[in-house]
Order: structure tokens, then C-alpha cells, then sequence
């Protein structure tokens, strides 16, 4: 078995979809990944990006299965791509690893431009993120 990957996903709590108040721990289910069409596979790790406004990760977990294609979630009829997630990492908003540290401590990332949900995180910046939120969530009380 190889090394598991690392991903981005992004959530607009300003859109439609899942409310601030439905982002708890344990939560499971499937989330966009934008144009992604292969790559994840269960077990390899998601990271979950609040994007708009009070920027930063707010939860991570694993993915649970591989990527399929479905209707979209905005009901528009368009077909889309999604993978099945668990998030077993959750912080509070107030509690989130703030972009602005993500900048400065993963420079590998383009976190200012990311094209959307599914975005990879390539060695070594993926160990640099997990060791960032790993000091984080010890650091916050949850």
C-alpha cells in the first residue's frame, strides 16, 4: 500500500449547502471535489478549508471511498464529482487555523488561490500541514 495522499476541500458557509451549525465531529458524508476526476482513494487524508470569510481549516478527517459523480448539490440538474468523507477533526470558527499562519507556515500551498475543492497537497508541504494542525488542535480547546 502506498503513502496516503493529502487534500484540500473547500467549504463556502456563506453558499448553499451545510450550515455552520452542521459541521460537527463524527460528521460523515460526501463533499465536492470540484474537477477532480481520480486520485483519492479511502484513507488518504482531507483537510476541510472555510473559505470567503474567517478564512481557515476548520476540520479534517479521511476520505472513505474514492471519487464518483453525482447530481449537484445546488439542484441545477449538472452532474458533479464527489467523494465520501469523515471528519473526526473539528474546530469551532473562532478556533479555525487562520489562512493568514497556513500562508506563512505551508508556502507550498497557493492558499489565496485555490481553484476550487480537491486540491492536492504534494510532500513535504502535506507533513507540514499535518504537523501545523496537529500543534493547533492541541493548542485549542475543544
Amino acid at each position: 500500500m502506498g503513502a496516503m495522499a493529502t487534500f484540500l476541500l473547500t467549504w463556502n458557509p456563506g453558499g448553499r449547502g451545510m450550515s455552520e451549525s452542521g459541521l460537527v465531529p463524527g460528521l460523515r458524508g460526501r463533499w465536492g471535489v470540484g474537477i477532480r476526476r481520480t486520485g483519492i482513494a479511502p484513507g488518504d487524508r482531507a483537510f476541510l478549508l472555510r473559505q470567503h470569510r474567517q478564512r481557515g481549516l476548520v476540520a479534517a478527517g479521511r476520505f472513505t471511498g474514492g471519487i464518483y459523480a453525482d447530481e449537484h448539490w445546488d439542484g441545477s440538474g449538472r452532474v458533479t464529482t464527489y467523494a465520501d468523507v469523515a471528519f473526526d477533526e473539528v474546530v469551532a470558527v473562532a478556533d479555525r487555523l487562520p489562512v493568514e499562519l497556513l500562508r506563512a507556515e505551508v508556502p507550498g500551498v497557493a492558499w489565496n488561490h485555490l481553484q476550487g475543492s480537491g486540491v492536492q497537497v504534494r510532500p513535504p508541504h502535506d507533513r507540514d500541514l499535518e504537523d501545523l494542525w496537529r500543534d493547533h488542535l492541541s493548542a485549542v480547546d475543544r
